[in-house]
């Protein structure tokens, strides 16, 4: 790669963002106002809790309530703790969503027409499954036993703000339709303007040419995010349990990953109304829907949840989320990183290939 000839291209992509205030007003204040307006404004419901249960009664009372808890469409089985260390695992790794402990001395309470007590230990990250698993579990354990109560520990949102769990979301969504959308222009806007023949004609490379169209977008997209953060932090209070390291490596990444789409998008698009309107569709909807920032994937039908896979926004989604709420690392988020990673590779080489610089555009 020369490094002459891809200073140049992105000067002249530079130049021309600079000089069309409605590009930076996309870029910079749509991702603002969309924050804003979803931020206050979005309500979430889902349905399906994952459930896991510590049982240390052991009597056929606990096994009624555990039974009432894993028939209902509430709530569905996700395994079995026998300590409190099991607990906790199982709720950070995502297993479960919430966890049923039914104290030692339950049975002996409801024989005896005592007030009994179970615990349930809820995932709070995700605050819409948390609010539900709650609801859910305080009706079936009033129908089990009058006499009986519930009492709710939330983990990792102790608060049960929803926008905690909302805007990391969000976040990973406009990045997603904003990026995608403003590269997507880049390719189409040279056919339309009658400057992509200038271009062709001169011996630029076309690893050269994508590289160099993708720095100005990319530094908007980093501004996107730091404004996206800050809102977060300080006007809507999301705690940043995470590094900020951490932060700003899985949003290099993600950065990258959904420019690459646009990119791939304005390759196959001579014109800037058709490259905007297939970025929409390939990133929005897909992103807004299938991405679990809406819908609780879990609760999607298998063939459904296996295209969710596909859509990178649904792993920038749970990474923003753990890095934001729960503040831990481990195999999950590694793995996401790493699908990512390969997801820009795998673009860039089909964007690569899909690329002529030619004038037939063959």
């Amino acid at each position: 790669m020369n490094k002459q000839r891809f200073r140049a291209i992105a000067k002249k992509e530079i130049i021309h963002v600079l000089r069309d205030p409605r590009s930076l007003a996309m870029g910079i204040a749509i991702p603002v106002l969309l924050l804003v307006l979803f931020g206050y404004g979005l309500s979430l419901n889902v349905e399906d809790v994952p459930l896991a249960v510590w049982d240390q009664s052991s009597t056929s009372a606990s096994r009624d309530l555990i039974r009432d808890f894993t028939n209902s469409k509430a709530f569905q089985p996700a395994g079995v703790c026998h300590s409190q260390r099991e607990t906790e695992d199982i709720i950070q790794s995502g297993d479960a969503m919430a966890v049923l402990v039914i104290p030692a001395d339950y049975g002996e309470k409801i024989a005896e027409h005592q007030p009994a007590e179970v615990q349930l230990l809820v995932d709070g990250s995700d605050s819409n499954m948390a609010r539900l698993s709650i609801m859910y579990a305080g009706g079936i354990v009033k129908n089990e036993a009058q006499s009986s109560g519930v009492s709710i520990i939330t983990a990792y949102n102790p608060a049960m703000d929803t926008t905690w769990s909302i805007i990391p979301g969000l976040i990973a969504i406009i990045v997603n339709v904003i990026a995608a959308m403003l590269t997507s222009l880049c390719v189409a806007r040279e056919w339309e303007n009658g400057t992509m023949e200038q271009l062709i004609s001169t011996p630029v490379r076309k690893v050269e040419f994508i590289l160099g169209k993708l720095v100005p977008y990319y530094a908007i997209g980093v501004i996107d995010v730091v404004v996206a953060v800050v809102m977060a932090l300080f006007l809507f209070g999301v705690p940043l349990n995470g590094s900020l390291l951490a932060l700003a490596g899985v949003s290099a990444v993600f950065l990258l990953t959904t420019l690459s789409v646009g990119v791939l998008i304005s390759t196959g698009a001579k014109s800037q109304l058709l490259a905007s309107q297939l970025s929409l569709i390939i990133t929005f909807l897909p992103g807004f829907i299938l991405s679990g920032f809406v819908y609780d994937i879990k609760a999607m039908p298998g063939v459904v949840i296996a295209i969710t896979k596909l859509i990178p926004a649904t792993y920038y989604v749970s990474l923003l989320r753990t890095i934001f709420l729960k503040g831990t690392w481990g195999v999950a988020p590694s793995n996401e990183l790493m699908f990512l990673a390969l997801f820009t590779v795998v673009i860039l080489a089909a964007t690569m290939k899909k690329l002529k610089l030619n004038l037939d555009g063959r």
